[in-house]
């Protein structure tokens, strides 16, 4: 967590542009690969009441990746930063998908929204809070995750559950 908060400071110090300027930075904690739980649950919580504490909301914000990262069942809410919820993918997947779409069961739009967070190792992406307003801004949220989930996911050309797993374990 040390560690966090100085490249944090240093990303922010830094500024937001020109030669020296970070716009956001990766920190991956390969010691974590193996506990999802322990990562997303108290080591990710605790970065997140950091960023509370200082009032540092309208500066940065964190984004939890994982190699096994797992979505939300949305019956509790597990903080900023994390994959939207089982429930709320499944309404935008409902909701955006065209009816000639083949739907696809819980499990599978679970595991497409699980994927849209899995990294090789577990890695925190900091990131401006100007640049996470720029892109909430400049999207449609429930329309990017349903097109997300069908590429991933989508029994008519998607990638599939087996090819993604066996990919994230070649990265590994």
């Amino acid at each position: 967590i040390t560690d966090a908060w100085e490249a944090i400071s240093d990303m922010v110090a830094a500024g937001p542009s020109g030669k020296r300027g970070v716009s956001s930075i990766l920190l991956s904690a390969p010691g974590f690969d193996e506990d999802f739980a322990l990562w997303a649950g108290p080591v990710f919580a605790m970065l997140e009441a950091g960023v509370s504490a200082i009032q540092a909301e309208e500066i940065i914000g964190v984004v939890c990746f994982h190699p096994r990262y797992v979505v939300p069942d949305g019956k509790s809410w597990p903080g900023f930063g994390h994959m939207h919820s089982l429930p709320r993918l499944k309404n935008w997947y409902s909701q955006y998908s065209s009816i000639s779409t083949i739907p696809l069961e819980d499990d599978e739009i679970a595991a497409g929204g699980a994927f849209q967070r899995r990294t090789p190792h577990a890695v925190i992406n900091v990131l401006r809070a100007e640049q996470l307003e720029a892109a909430e801004g400049r999207r449609s949220t429930g329309e990017l995750y349903e097109r997300n989930i069908r590429v991933l996911m989508g029994k008519e050309g998607g990638i599939g559950l087996e090819k993604l797993t066996d990919d994230l374990r070649l990265e590994q």
